[in-house]
Parts: C-alpha cells; sequence; structure tokens
C-alpha cells in the first residue's frame, strides 16, 4: 500500500511540475534554460550614450543609465544603485535574470574607441554589489547558468566564471583556430569573433561559433579545467 501511495504522490507531483498553470521560479539555475532577458533600450534616438536600459522582474521596474546609475522602483518607493563603469564608458546592452534571489545583470560596454563587458551580482534588497567581474572581450554572448557557474563568451573569449565570488574557474583570450597542438581541420589561423549560447554536453561545454562564415566551428572545452578539448 505504501508503494502504491509514493507512486501516487509522485505523478501528482510531475503532473503539476508540468501543467500549464506551473511557473518556474525567477532563480531556477537548471542547465540550458534561456533564462537571461535583453533590457529595453530607450532614448537611443537622441543619443547612444545618453540612452538608458528599462525592464520588469520580481514586481520591481528598473532602469539603467548608459552611465551606469540606476533605480529600482516600486510604488513611491526608489532604491538607487551604481554599477562603476570608467568614466569613458557607457552601457551599449543589458540583460539580466536571478540567481539566488539576487540580480544577475551582464552588461555590453563602449568607451567610444572599444568594446568590452561586464558581469556583475546585485544584492536584493539593498542593490549593493556582491562582485563585479569584466569580460574582456567585444560582441558579448548569450551566456549560460549552470548552478554556480556562468558560461561566458565574447570575440576570442570564453571562460567559466563562479557566481559565488565573480572570479573566473577558468578563461581564454585572443582565441584564434591556432591552439597549439589542438587544430581545427579548416582555417585553423581565423579567429573566433563571436559565439552562440554555449551547451553542456557530459564533462565538456561547446563554444559554437556564430554562422558569420562557412562552416562554422566548435570549440570543445573541458568544463572542469578549462583544457581545450578540441577544435571541430
Amino acid at each position: 500500500m505504501m508503494n502504491r501511495r509514493t507512486t501516487l504522490a509522485a505523478a501528482v507531483a510531475l503532473a503539476f511540475a508540468f501543467a500549464p498553470g506551473a511557473v518556474p521560479r525567477a532563480d531556477d539555475t537548471r542547465a540550458h534554460a534561456p533564462d537571461f532577458r535583453r533590457a529595453a533600450k530607450v532614448g537611443a534616438e537622441v543619443s547612444p550614450d545618453r540612452a538608458a536600459f528599462e525592464f520588469e522582474a520580481g514586481g520591481f521596474n528598473y532602469h539603467v543609465a548608459a552611465n551606469g546609475n540606476g533605480r529600482r522602483t516600486k510604488g513611491d518607493k526608489t532604491r538607487r544603485f551604481n554599477l562603476r563603469l570608467d568614466g569613458r564608458e557607457f552601457v551599449e546592452g543589458l540583460r539580466f535574470t536571478f540567481h539566488e534571489g539576487d540580480l544577475l545583470l551582464v552588461c555590453e560596454l563602449y568607451d567610444g574607441e572599444a568594446r568590452a563587458g561586464l558581469v556583475t551580482r546585485l544584492e536584493q534588497p539593498s542593490m549593493r554589489a556582491l562582485w563585479r567581474s569584466p569580460v574582456p572581450a567585444a560582441e558579448v554572448g548569450e551566456p549560460l547558468r549552470d548552478g554556480h557557474s556562468l558560461y561566458v563568451t565574447g570575440a576570442g573569449f570564453v571562460a567559466r566564471l563562479d557566481l559565488r565570488t565573480g572570479e573566473y574557474f577558468w578563461e581564454h583570450e585572443e582565441l584564434d583556430g591556432d591552439l597549439g597542438d589542438v587544430r581545427a581541420g579548416r582555417d585553423a589561423a581565423r579567429p573566433f569573433n563571436s559565439f552562440e549560447t554555449p551547451e553542456l554536453a557530459r564533462d565538456e561545454v561547446l563554444f559554437r561559433e556564430r554562422p558569420v562564415y562557412n562552416p562554422p566551428r566548435t570549440l570543445v572545452v573541458n568544463r572542469k579545467t578549462g583544457k581545450i578539448i578540441r577544435v571541430e
């Protein structure tokens, strides 16, 4: 009888989880979950460095100016914060999600000469920055979250970031197809300019090129060690 009851309870729980009205938690950290969303860009018609980014999440409205000054509002209550950008930098693009209840931002930056990125974790409800980690590359791509890890990409750049500390477990910069003993069978010296959202496959993480060139390549890296295994 106990086995039958246990089986029935499990079936009911499974049915509820996949019911149309079931809503996943905002801090769901399942691998492959496309949980980052792009904030709406407003005011860009005036000047790119005067644009701002707005989004709504968790019952709050967020506004991030191009210079990194931000505010979170709900009714007549406002909490201000600052991304602490370099004086020359401004935000060109912004993605957001929640991790363990905190706000996680991935920003694309431009200083008038070069592009780069920034990942930061803002504690809720204080909006205090727990950490901020530069992404030393342009073309910051759609990241992939897996538990406490965030796989980040940019032009010639791939990395695994620790969401608890903001430190990189490992990173590779200035990637091209000629990677020592690890070589692509074609276009070996062609640089990796940008990547699709990373994918996980057992102990490997796959960084696929955006299809700018034909055919695109895939950089295969060991998830734990960061060792480059092969280029397909």
